[in-house]
This record gives C-alpha cells, structure tokens and sequence, in this order.
C-alpha cells in the first residue's frame, strides 16, 4: 500500500514539471516572436531614416547648389519669359515693330491745279491729316538713316521729301511792306499742322537746285536760313538738275560738288548730306561717285541717296537696308499705277505687321520674334535689341 501511494506522488510530481515545462514554453514563444517583430521593425526604421536621410541629403544639396529641378511648364515660361525681353505690357499692346518698312514721301510742287507732280495746298493738308490719323509722325531724313527714331509707342514714322525747290514749296507774301509766308506754301502747310497737333513733328528735306531755288531770288538767303533754324534739311538736287545717268565721272563730281560752297554761300557752316536724283537717273558704273567724292578741291559725302522709286525703305535696323539707294513714294493719286502715297496706306492698313511701329523708347529696337533674323547687329551701338512672341 506504501509502494502504491509512493509511485502516485511520482507520477503526479512528473506531470506538475511537465505542466510547468510546458507554460514556460508557451510564455517564451510570445517573447520571441515580440523579440523579432522588434527587430523588424527596427530594421524597417533604419531603412526609412536611411531613405530620409538620403532624400535630405539630395534636398539639401540642391538647395545648397542653387540647382532645382525645372517643370516643362516652368521652362517654356523663363524662355517666354526671356525672349520677351521682360518688356512692359503697356508697350506690347502696340505690338511694336521697328524693324518694319517706312514710307519716305515725294513731293514736288505744292499749287494748282492738281496734276501727278502736283498737289494742291487742300489735298497736302488732307494728306497731313490722313497721315497723323493712321498713326504717322514726322521724322527728318537724317534720323532715319542714323536709326536715331524718337516718337511715341504705337506710332510710325514717315519721312517727307520735295524735289526741285519749286516756289509752291516756299514763297512769301508782302503785307503792309512786310514779308510773311504765303500760307498756302509747303512750309506755311507743315507748321500750321504742327500747331495743331504737336505731336506730329515738324520735318522736312528739301532737295533744291541752283542758281534760283524756290523762284524768288532776292530772298533765297533768306528762306535757306529760315528752313536751317526751323530744323528742315535742305538736300543735293545737283548744282542745275542734270541726268547723273548721262554724264561722266568727272561732271557727276561736278554737279555734285558745286551745290556745297553754293549753299555754304547763304548759310555759312552748312553740311547738305543727302541727294535726291533728278529724273532718278544714276550711273551704272561709279556708283560710289553719288556716295562722295571731289572737284578742284570741293569735297561732298552724303549720307543718303534717293531715288524715285515706288515701295517703302527698310528699317535703319534691317540687314538689308541701304541708305545709298533710298526708295520713295509719289505723294499723288493721279497715275500712281497701285503705288501713290493712298496706295500704300490701304496696303499697311491691311498688313499693320509689315510696317515700322515704334516702342517709345530708343534705347531698344523691338521686334516680333519673326523678324529676329532681319536684325543688323553691328548698328545698334549701345542699343539694345529685344523680341517678343507674337
């Protein structure tokens, strides 16, 4: 009966550290699989601070670098941007274009009654007004060929010309034993407007040829010196109107040369630096003579050479233009075949793109971006060029 009782305490003391091993173990396993998540996730922590890490590091040295990755977007708006020019909108708004053509006009006389080289005093006011109203502002013919155009944003320069030095371009009236400008004169015309509209300008060439310019001879030191202090030019028409295309090397020098000291005469110190062609006739061989050249010891230079010609000038800034071959357009609307004064103004009011438009300030030369391949770079000088997406 001992032995009996005594194997029941054994096998009961055997099953209790069998239990006792067996919850040991279960409570372990929690542990450890605790244990390893620990570690997994700290693994994962490494990980993610590692990325940040790297990621902080790439930001930080971007920001450091002044390097940041760009947008397409982003990109087309700095070229937009840069092409542009950073120009002021208010000036955009006139889409300028100074690269553009310009109307240099032809006058001859100014009288009656109208006729193809004529106009009357009522239409050349009328072509004044038609002018100022479609946007046009006077600018003399020395500026023009010197790129030197100051008018308003939005507005278009135009160069007037007349040959010959008819009396209908300049003549004077007595009155009570004094002298006044006939007010139906060329002159009297183009100041009148300009005290009207200011803003217009008041310029003028006027080719002239000796020995009787404008047809009164007791007053032509007078009306030459009125024209030099009222800022007209007064222009080479050669010394008697020859047909320089019918003449040799030496009479074009001639001709040419003599009208200097003549002028010089009636206006002490004056330089007359253009020459219109009369009958727009030219020599086919020495060219270079109308640019300048000498006679017994008279020298002439002209910056510009005119021809009669039917079509606008090049810009003073397009790469083609030419100041030794000026075209112009007839001032008329009789036979005027397309290409009169009237003509020209329909075809800019139908092409406004084609023709100079000014940006107001001369410190640039503005341009659509199209145009940019027309651009002579060598005469800007200390101007700027600047194009814009149109």
């Amino acid at each position: 009966m001992k032995k009996k009782l005594q194997l029941l305490f054994y096998l009961f003391f055997c099953l209790l550290l069998l239990s006792l091993s067996i919850s040991c173990q279960l409570q372990n396993f929690p542990g450890e699989k605790k244990a390893a998540s620990g570690q997994g996730e700290a693994v994962n922590q490494q990980e993610k601070d590692n990325d940040e890490h790297e990621y902080g590091k790439k930001d930080k040295t971007e920001k450091g670098t002044g390097e940041k990755e760009v947008t397409p977007a982003e990109k087309e708006g700095e070229e937009l941007e840069e092409k542009q020019g950073l120009i002021p909108p208010e000036v955009l708004e006139h889409k300028p274009n100074e690269l553009g053509e310009i109307m240099i006009l032809m006058y001859h006389e100014i009288g009656y009654p109208e006729s193809e080289w004529r106009r009357t005093p009522e239409n050349f006011r009328r072509d004044l007004e038609t002018l100022y109203e479609q946007g046009y502002r006077a600018v003399s013919l020395t500026d023009l060929v010197r790129g030197n155009i100051n008018i308003p944003a939005g507005t278009s320069p135009v160069v007037l010309t007349f040959d010959d030095g008819n009396k209908g371009n300049f003549y004077y009236l007595e009155k009570n034993s004094e002298l006044e400008i006939a007010p139906d004169c060329a002159v009297a015309i183009m100041e009148s407007f300009r005290k009207e509209k200011p803003d217009f300008g008041l310029a003028a060439t006027f080719f002239i040829y000796y020995p009787n310019p404008f047809r009164e001879p007791r007053y032509i030191e007078k009306k030459l010196n009125y024209l030099a202090a009222k800022g007209f030019e007064i222009g080479n028409h050669t010394y008697g109107h020859a047909d320089l295309s019918r003449l040799g090397s030496g009479e074009i020098q001639r001709e040419l040369a003599q009208h200097v000291p003549k002028t010089r005469e009636y206006v002490p110190g004056y330089e007359v630096n253009s020459l219109a062609l009369p009958y727009g006739g030219y020599p086919r061989e020495n060219f270079e003579l109308l640019r300048q050249g000498a006679y017994e010891g008279i020298t002439y230079r002209n910056e510009a050479v005119l021809l009669v010609g039917s079509n606008p000038s090049l810009s003073p800034f397009h790469k083609n233009f030419n100041s030794f071959r000026l075209p112009r357009i007839r001032a008329s609307e009789l036979k005027t075949d397309g290409v009169g004064l009237y003509d020209w103004l329909e075809y800019f009011g139908q092409n406004p793109h084609k023709r100079y438009i000014s940006d107001g300030d001369t410190r640039y030369v503005t341009a659509p971006e199209s145009w940019s391949d027309f651009l002579n770079e060598t005469v800007l000088g200390e101007n700027e060029a600047r194009f814009y997406v149109n």
